[in-house]
């Protein structure tokens, strides 16, 4: 007899029937609105069958904060779930994407790469990094103010893919090749049936990886040959394991730089679309951005010591990425069972715990709704008020490894927009952020850059 007193406790709250798949259907369609809904009618834990998969959803403060403490201990990653749409996205991401990238590594593996690649992306690195992100972003201005319109999110997705690709691989504008497509393909085949036809998502999404995969195989293993390995992440990071014995194979290497160009293009192309979208409904913010800028001086060259002193743009930055954070939720299946509020959560079900219930929470963040940057000043320090309660990159143990990197791009890409461009919405555009599962446009938005 088995006496561990978690056995005796209730399941949470909530329906596993089949009535509740029209309920899952709602959940992607209107997210927000539904979870909202579920967290007042049954609070922070609720069970249901989402995909074909039993689930409990983890709401509020307290619950999310439970899952990104305890990462390692009860919990491992579900495979790739920022993807999350089908019963197939577990089988066809390992399928895709393989299976030693850091998102899905568990314990000592997890804490060791972790380690390995925070060292391609540290202060000393990023100060690198620092005049390609400004060259590459002037250069797309430059290219902006010569149309009357340009379609906002497709170019920004241009410009992160040809930023993401040179900073990792070294790759020349990586939008005017097929790597752009090969990502799209392989996206698609998650979202399908496992049939590996060549005229099925699935067929085409392996083409798409073989080809994608031997590409930077390529690239990996000329750079081996090489006695200067470079200064991008791949340089970095075969430097590093040249001085220690922690060695991955060209596989893993490949694996790794796919996962970091894939999501880095992502929550960037998120987080720069929302961030012009946001400000331009403030014109008090965006004059404040102003003043900061003109107070700098320009003589001074761009480092991470100087954009330490944009404090309002920080302060703006955070507010953007609590209202329309790059990925609204975190998904993991439970490998231990454990108790949380009385509730029993069983090993192999799966859990989603909800980002926007903390980011969001009236407790923490005074009117939570209302765009104010100013809620991230020293008087305020509303992200400061508990721990975790700030996690628009996750948190704990799996927090994104590339928080850093991601704030200093969209730093000195507005940094570097304030100092050379005006920009305007066309008028009687639709500019709703749809939040699940990541943050971008609804619709098609057009924006005119001029020079001033």
């Amino acid at each position: 007899m088995n006496m561990n007193p978690v056995y005796s406790l209730p399941l949470p709250p909530g329906n596993l029937g089949l009535p509740f798949f029209r309920q899952n259907k709602k959940i992607q369609k209107n997210h927000q609105n539904i979870i909202e809904e579920i967290y007042q009618k049954y609070g922070p834990i609720y069970k249901t069958r989402l995909l074909g998969k039993k689930f409990i959803l983890f709401q509020g403060y307290e619950a999310v904060k439970f899952v990104v403490t305890n990462g390692n201990q009860y919990f491992t990653s579900a495979n790739k779930n920022q993807y999350f749409t089908s019963t197939e996205v577990f089988r066809n991401y390992q399928i895709i994407y393989g299976q030693s990238d850091i998102t899905v590594l568990v314990d000592k593996e997890h804490i060791d790469r972790q380690k390995l690649l925070s060292k391609t992306l540290k202060n000393k690195v990023l100060d690198n990094y620092i005049n390609t992100i400004h060259n590459l972003s002037h250069s797309y201005f430059s290219k902006w103010i010569k149309y009357d319109f340009v379609d906002l999110y497709f170019e920004i997705n241009n410009y992160t893919l040809d930023l993401v690709s040179k900073l990792l691989l070294g790759i020349d504008c990586g939008s005017k090749t097929e790597i752009g497509n090969y990502l799209k393909d392989m996206i698609s085949g998650l979202n399908t049936i496992p049939l590996a036809f060549p005229w099925t998502k699935l067929g085409r999404a392996l083409k798409s990886k073989d080809k994608l995969f031997h590409q930077f195989e390529q690239i990996i293993i000329k750079r081996q040959q090489e006695s200067d390995f470079g200064s991008d992440v791949l340089g970095i990071l075969l430097t590093v394991q040249q001085q220690t014995n922690n060695k991955l194979t060209v596989r893993e290497i490949v694996e790794q730089m796919v996962n970091l160009l894939a999501l880095g293009r992502k929550e960037l192309s998120s987080a720069l679309t929302s961030f012009l979208i946001l400000t331009s409904e403030h014109s008090d913010v965006l004059k404040s951005l102003q003043i900061e800028q003109e107070k700098l001086d320009r003589a001074e060259p761009l480092s991470l010591a100087k954009l330490k002193k944009m404090v309002y743009l920080e302060q703006v930055i955070k507010e953007v990425l609590r209202l329309a954070p790059p990925v609204s939720c975190g998904f993991r299946q439970v490998i231990q069972d454990f108790s949380f509020q009385g509730f029993r959560i069983p090993k192999g079900w799966y859990i989603s715990y909800q980002v926007n219930s903390v980011l969001q929470d009236p407790e923490i963040y005074d009117q939570p709704e209302r765009f104010n940057p100013e809620r991230f000043n020293t008087a305020n320090a509303e992200d400061k008020k508990k721990p975790f309660c700030y996690i628009p990159f996750g948190g704990g143990a799996r927090e994104c490894i590339g928080k850093e990197f991601a704030y200093l791009v969209i730093k000195i890409f507005i940094s570097s927009l304030l100092d050379n461009c005006s920009w305007k919405f066309k008028e009687n555009q639709d500019l709703t952020i749809n939040k699940f599962p990541v943050a971008r446009p609804a619709n098609k938005i057009e924006v005119c850059f001029t020079n001033g």
